[in-house]
């Protein structure tokens, strides 16, 4: 039996595989192998939920793309006052909205840089959970997956709150989930190039933990195919796994789905080196 055949009964079996197992999966190069794998997951993709496929319909609203950080794949971002910033206004947003409700949107995702103009009566807590009640108004039927890690955090430092205080404020304000985005790779080696004023990897997973113990479900992502190490993807799956692990064992959702990310380097502020695919 090869080292990869022995990996896959283990998964079959139910058994989690080591970092260095799926070190050695993603370095699969062999079509035979690849196929295996795919087959595997699709079997235990079954087990799970059968042949049952389903979908949401969602609209994205970004409220601004005014952001404090300067993260060096990011394209998105702008300074105050720099051609092709924007501020979406609560007209808009509710425009956005309602819009959305009227072509049958089931959820709106809403997510944006971050902005320290963007407060109400001083606070940006009060910003963020407006934005939310506005989508609301638009339908309270809307479920609102909002407002990733780094916004959590950002809002507890501006308003000097705990991440919790923040994470229940807006989920009485309406939020349903939180995406799981601005993970990018957990590895600090990693976000020290990629991202360096954004969350270390423990602040990721600590607020991702807060946000399944207050009953908010999360999704979870990875950005790939740049300056990163199979090995640290690996790691990454890890850290997403025991954190899954956790929040399961005691009765929470936690994470809903794991999203792949691309690196798209075009007209990010610096090169990068890419990589293609994961392996």
């Amino acid at each position: 039996m090869s080292v990869i055949e022995h990996i896959l009964d283990r998964a079959l079996l139910g058994q989690d595989i080591s970092v260095a197992e799926g070190v050695a999966l993603l370095q699969v190069s062999e079509l035979a192998e690849r196929e295996a794998i795919r087959e595997v997951a699709d079997t235990l993709r079954h087990r799970q939920v059968g042949d049952s496929v389903t979908y949401v319909l969602n609209r994205n609203i970004n409220y601004t793309n005014i952001c404090e950080q300067h993260c060096s794949f990011c394209a998105f971002r702008r300074d105050a006052g720099q051609e092709g910033a924007y501020w979406v206004d609560w007209s808009g947003i509710l425009e956005k909205a309602s819009e959305a409700a009227r072509l049958g949107a089931t959820e709106i995702c809403m997510q944006g840089g971050l902005n320290p103009e963007a407060k109400i009566d001083g606070t940006s807590l009060a910003y963020y959970c407006k934005l939310v009640e506005t989508i609301k108004t638009a339908s309270p039927n809307l479920h609102v997956h909002a407002f990733s890690p780094q916004e959590v955090q950002f809002i507890a430092r501006e308003d000097g709150l705990s991440l919790q205080a923040v994470i229940e404020a807006l989920r009485d304000a309406g939020v349903g989930s939180l995406p799981g985005t601005a993970a990018e790779v957990l590895d600090d080696s990693v976000r020290r190039i990629l991202c360096p004023e954004k969350t270390t990897a423990a602040e990721w997973l600590e607020i991702v933990g807060l946000a399944h113990e207050v009953g908010l479900p999360t999704t979870s992502t990875m950005l790939s195919g740049h300056i990163e190490t199979v090995e640290q993807q690996a790691r990454h799956l890890d850290l997403l796994r025991s954190l899954q692990q956790k929040s399961r064992s005691k009765g929470h959702t936690g994470i809903t789905e794991f999203i792949l990310l691309p690196f798209v380097g075009q007209e990010a502020p610096k090169p990068l080196r890419r990589r293609v695919g994961c392996g």
